[in-house]
């Protein structure tokens, strides 16, 4: 089993995701693509608006990452195309690490997005519809940015096990090491609250 299809078994649990919900999504693709330029408009707008995130962009790269995001949206509406999709998410999300893309950026325009595909739902479907295609994309939308987020945890994880090997550190200090700077984390959140 490969590594993207360890974080998919577990993920996809988490949050009932079924197949049909690509067919779902692909069934209303017509509809959905007219969205597209909203959302790609908004999302980037806001990214290159706040001086946190405008830092991870470099300079004339805007039109690129816009059909970046315009391919996603296309792959999402084609339907389930297996392992291949997920590997590529996968493959993003490593590109987003080595960027400098901090998850908080990551999780809240992955919540921008869902705010926005809630609202084009609405006024495009019938409820019951609209309820029915804006949970697929939500599963969807989760499982990928369930799927980026492991992989921050795993580049993490995997480069302080190799980097301390390096220099001598076993796993088992490893893991004590962590447990302090947990603890000391905890007791300064546990004065933050009691205050």
């Amino acid at each position: 089993m490969t590594v993207t299809q360890s974080f998919y078994n577990i993920i996809s649990r988490l949050i009932s995701f079924e197949e049909s919900d690509w067919q779902i999504l692909s069934k209303e693709a017509d509809v959905i693509k007219t969205w597209a330029a909203d959302f790609i408009h908004v999302f980037y707008d806001t990214l290159y608006s706040i001086e946190e995130t405008t830092a991870v962009f470099h300079d004339g790269e805007r039109a690129k990452l816009e059909a970046t995001l315009e391919q996603w949206i296309d792959d999402i509406l084609s339907g389930d195309q297996g392992e291949k999709f997920w590997n590529h998410q996968r493959y993003i999300a490593l590109l987003h690490i080595k960027r400098g893309t901090k998850n908080l950026y990551m999780l809240g325009m992955m919540n921008r997005l869902q705010q926005m595909f809630l609202l084009k739902s609405m006024e495009s479907f019938e409820q019951d519809k609209a309820i029915q295609v804006y949970s697929a994309f939500l599963r969807l939308s989760g499982m990928v940015a369930g799927l980026i987020a492991e992989c921050y945890d795993e580049v993490t994880e995997t480069s302080t096990h190799a980097g301390l090997s390096r220099v001598g550190l076993n796993e088992a200090l490893v893991s004590r090491i962590k447990a302090i700077q947990i603890d000391k984390m905890l007791k300064e959140a546990e004065e933050i609250t009691a205050a």
